[in-house]
């Protein structure tokens, strides 16, 4: 195992990117943010916001598109995205709030018509290649059952009959209670070929899941960072979810965080790295954080717009 050492800090020199190859042989790291349009200082107020993905693709390889949640994109908004970004960019989509039973009024029949709507709406993205996974993010009181693990079952097997890379991102605590029920909760995930969501957040009890630094599929491994803003997890009353994911990594937060995941990376042919901090320009931040750390900015991070410049000093 060799890395690549980086700043020296202290009498310890932090070894930050691992030269490592991936299964195919060479390994493709790629970080981005859960969404684009948010980070409003991020773009140059000469772009128009129909051109903003192709500002945001100069700078990353990878994003997460979350209004898919709450509707189907039409092949339009597709056709448009992709002449916007290059060939070897990646879409991960989010599944319908619908899918993953944030909204309950459908009944099982119309939640099928619903799954094949929402991954007929994909045949763009998915036919140039450009489709990393569809995400399916089950809420904070999806417990592990009997009855979950057979609707999770269910709504990956649907998804995979189209050909995609299904990802899952629990969010209740007890699919990794113990190390006897992560060591299930993983194995089966690896049955069913489906990829688990390492998440970074803070630690709020049961609607909350740990760190779990594991992989359940050889395509690829994906880490998703919602911020540790513990106190405004699960208050009640907020205006926005923005104020939940309020937090900006430090640098040497990602730092001591690396080692831990390091090791995956070389099981797999590519490792992403997704920022869901989307406030106040954090996750772009902390995204061009990741790419000095790894050593993988090809360009100098932007000079922001607006006055939220004086933060970043």
């Amino acid at each position: 195992m060799y890395y690549k050492c980086g700043a020296v800090k202290g009498s310890k020199t932090l070894c930050i990117a691992p030269l490592f190859k991936g299964i195919g042989g060479v390994l493709v790291i790629r970080a981005g943010t859960c969404a684009f349009q948010d980070h409003d200082s991020f773009y140059p107020r000469s772009i128009s916001p129909r051109e903003r993905l192709r500002y945001y693709a100069r700078y990353f390889s990878v994003v997460e598109i979350d209004s898919t949640f709450y509707g189907l994109l039409r092949a339009g908004t597709w056709e448009k995205w992709l002449t916007l970004v290059p060939d070897n960019f990646l879409f991960h989509v989010k599944a319908h709030k619908a899918m993953t039973l944030h909204d309950r009024s459908l009944d099982r029949d119309a939640r099928r018509v619903l799954v094949r709507e929402f991954m007929d709406s994909l045949a763009p993205v998915h036919a140039r290649g450009q489709l990393g996974c569809v995400l399916l993010q089950f809420p904070p009181w999806f417990g592990a059952s009997r009855i979950h693990v057979a609707t999770v079952e269910r709504i990956v097997d649907m998804c995979q009959g189209y050909g995609v890379t299904v990802a899952i991102e629990f969010r209740e605590r007890s699919w990794f209670a113990t190390p006897e029920r992560s060591e299930s909760t993983l194995a089966w995930l690896r049955r069913l070929g489906a990829v688990h969501v390492i998440c970074d957040e803070p630690d709020a009890g049961v609607g909350s899941v740990p760190l779990v630094p594991a992989l359940t599929n050889r395509a690829f491994g994906l880490l998703r960072m919602h911020g540790r803003n513990r106190e405004m997890w699960d208050k009640p009353g907020l205006k926005s979810s923005k104020e939940r994911f309020d937090y900006r990594y430090t640098k040497l937060e990602l730092e001591a965080l690396w080692p831990v995941l390091a090791p995956l990376t070389e099981s797999v042919d590519e490792f992403h790295i997704l920022m869901n901090n989307n406030s106040n320009n954090d996750a772009v931040w902390n995204t061009f954080d990741w790419l000095e750390l790894l050593h993988l900015a090809d360009k100098p991070r932007p000079t922001l717009d607006t006055s939220e410049q004086l933060r970043l000093l």
